[in-house]
C-alpha cells in the first residue's frame, strides 16, 4: 500500500511538472503577445506588465505568497506542499520559455489556441491534485466545499479578473480574453475528470442472472442489483448497474448481446470512481491474484 501511495506521488508531480510547462509554454506564445487577459494570476501579470512593466513570473512569485497562507488554511498540508511545487516550477517554465516568442499575432487565434493550450496544461496539473498557485488556489477551495465543477469555479473567480483587463486594454482585447477563458474551463474540465476511461453501465434484461454471472466472472466486475418498474407495462424487473474501465467495454459489450441480443443497455462516463478495482487493487477471482488496474 504504502509502495502504491508513493507511485501515485511520483504521477501526481509529473503530471504537475508536464501540465505546468505546458502552460507556460501557451502563456507565453499565445497569451502575452496577444494580451489575452484569460483570468487567473497570469491573466493579471498580462495587465500588470502593460502597466507597469513587471516581469510576468516576479509578478506570480509576489502574489503567490499570501495564496499560499490560504492553501495551507482550507486545503491541508499535502496539496499545500504540492501547490509550493506548482506555483514555484510554473514561474520558472515561464521564464524559461518567454524566449519562444510569438506564435502568432492574430488575438482571436491567439485566444482559441492558448485556450486550448494553457487548459490542456492545467487540466493536467488539476489531475495531479495540485496548482500552479494564484487564483488556482481559490479554484481547488470552491470546488472542494461546493458542488460547482473546476471550470466553472474558474469561469466565476477567473472572469472577474479578466474584466478587470479593462484597465489595461481596450474591450476588443476583453471579449477575445473571456472567449480564451470559456475554452480554458471546458479543457480544464475536459481533461481533469475526463482522463479517466471509466464507463457506468445499466442494463436490463430477461437473462439478468446469466449477465450478472458472466459480469463477476468473465468480465471480474462488482455488479449492484436494483428493483425498477416499467413505466408502460408496469411490472418490476431486475436492473444490473456495473462500473468497468473503458478498455474492458468492448468484452462487456459482445458477451451481454452474445447471452441477450435484446438486451437493453445505457453506458454513461463516469468521470472518478474510486474503489476496489480502480483507485484500490483488483481482485482478480480466477486467478487468485491481484494487481492495480
Amino acid at each position: 500500500m504504502e509502495e502504491n501511495n508513493v507511485k501515485h506521488r511520483i504521477l501526481d508531480v509529473i503530471f504537475v511538472t508536464v501540465g505546468s510547462l505546458i502552460a507556460a509554454v501557451g502563456f507565453n506564445t499565445l497569451f502575452m503577445p496577444n494580451h489575452i487577459v484569460a483570468g487567473g494570476m497570469s491573466g493579471l501579470a498580462v495587465a500588470m506588465h502593460k502597466l507597469t512593466g513587471m516581469s510576468p513570473d516576479i509578478f506570480l512569485y509576489v502574489t503567490n505568497i499570501p495564496l499560499l497562507v490560504i492553501c495551507w488554511l482550507f486545503l491541508g498540508k499535502e496539496n499545500f506542499f504540492k501547490t509550493i511545487y506548482g506555483s514555484w516550477i510554473f514561474p520558472i517554465f515561464i521564464s524559461l520559455t518567454q524566449h519562444l516568442g510569438a506564435f502568432t499575432h492574430d488575438q482571436f487565434l491567439g485566444g482559441v489556441f492558448g485556450g486550448l493550450v494553457v487548459g490542456f496544461g492545467l487540466g493536467l496539473v488539476f489531475y495531479g491534485n495540485s496548482s500552479t498557485g494564484g487564483t488556482g488556489i481559490i479554484v481547488q477551495i470552491v470546488n472542494k466545499y461546493t458542488p460547482i465543477s473546476l471550470g466553472f469555479s474558474m469561469v466565476i473567480i477567473d472572469g472577474i479578473v479578466t474584466i478587470i483587463g479593462l484597465m489595461a486594454f481596450n474591450r476588443e482585447t476583453v471579449m477575445y480574453s473571456l472567449i480564451a477563458l470559456f475554452i480554458v474551463s471546458k479543457v480544464v474540465d475536459f481533461v481533469s475528470m475526463g482522463l479517466s476511461n471509466s464507463k457506468n453501465v445499466m442494463i436490463l434484461s430477461k437473462e439478468s442472472e446469466r449477465i450478472q454471472t458472466y459480469l463477476m466472472t468473465e468480465i471480474e466486475r462488482g455488479v449492484t442489483e436494483m428493483k425498477v418498474t416499467g413505466a408502460f407495462d408496469k411490472k418490476e424487473k431486475q436492473m444490473l448497474m456495473c462500473v468497468i474501465d473503458g478498455s474492458e467495454y468492448p468484452a462487456m459489450q459482445r458477451g451481454i448481446l452474445e447471452i441477450d441480443p435484446e438486451a437493453f443497455v445505457v453506458v454513461m462516463p463516469a468521470s472518478e470512481v474510486m474503489g476496489r478495482g480502480f483507485s484500490l487493487l483488483k481482485h482478480y477471482v480466477g486467478e487468485g491474484t491481484s494487481r492495480p488496474l
